[in-house]
């Protein structure tokens, strides 16, 4: 069944969920906050790798023998301005990112993965095609009566404009319905059996969805 975890913003990687925790199965979850002119180096190891800028911007080097990609990530102030930028990175690639004077937020999501697909660095609102990734990432900005329907196994970031509001969803685990409030900064799951409705919502929130492809 849903779970939920509140993030509390701190410097440097945070894991939130990982296979195993929280109902879920394939996915790892985490949030990386950076100061400005700071470094960070990691390997995707066994899994792709996502990174999803929330706010700020940076320099995203991605270097993996003839398969590499450079460019900047991120273009938006928070999540309640303009589109994501994504960075996607296979496996057994190295990456590190170069912040600059404004630091960033970056959402990062992982699944195993052995596919050989390309690094690519997206701008603004730009997307691949299904069979290009093993992830599945949508944002939504959402108000009051705005219909929200997810099916399947997924890890939802929420965050909203005023941090007192909460969204209520409707979670379906076959015959049982859990009503479950969700609040700024939370991170709350589905497990692979579940559905979600959203019941309401106060205040504009935002939520970054991430599903397994497979």
């Amino acid at each position: 069944m849903s779970a939920s975890k509140n993030y509390t913003p701190t410097d440097g990687y945070t894991e939130i969920v990982k296979p195993g925790e929280m109902g879920i199965t394939k996915l790892h979850f985490g949030i990386l906050t950076l100061t400005p002119d700071a470094t960070f180096f990691d390997h995707s190891d066994d899994t792709e790798v996502a990174l999803i800028a929330l706010g700020g911007d940076c320099t995203l080097l991605v270097g993996h023998n003839g398969n590499k990609a450079y460019g900047t990530l991120g273009q938006r102030r928070d999540v309640f301005h303009s589109e994501a930028c994504i960075a996607y990175i296979p496996h057994h690639t190295t990456y590190e990112i170069l912040t600059r004077e404004t630091g960033i937020e970056i959402a990062v999501c992982k699944v195993q993965s052995h596919s050989e697909s390309a690094a690519v660095i997206l701008g603004e609102g730009e997307t691949i095609g299904e069979d290009e990734t093993n992830l599945r990432i949508w944002e939504n900005v959402f108000s009051e009566g705005s219909d929200i329907r997810v099916n399947g196994e997924a890890v939802c970031f929420q965050r909203f404009r005023d941090t007192d509001d909460v969204a209520v969803y409707d979670v379906t685990r076959t015959t049982e319905t859990v009503r479950v409030s969700v609040y700024h900064n939370d991170v709350f799951t589905l497990s692979e059996h579940d559905s979600l409705l959203t019941l309401a919502s106060k205040g504009i929130g935002y939520q970054l969805w991430v599903q397994p492809r497979k």
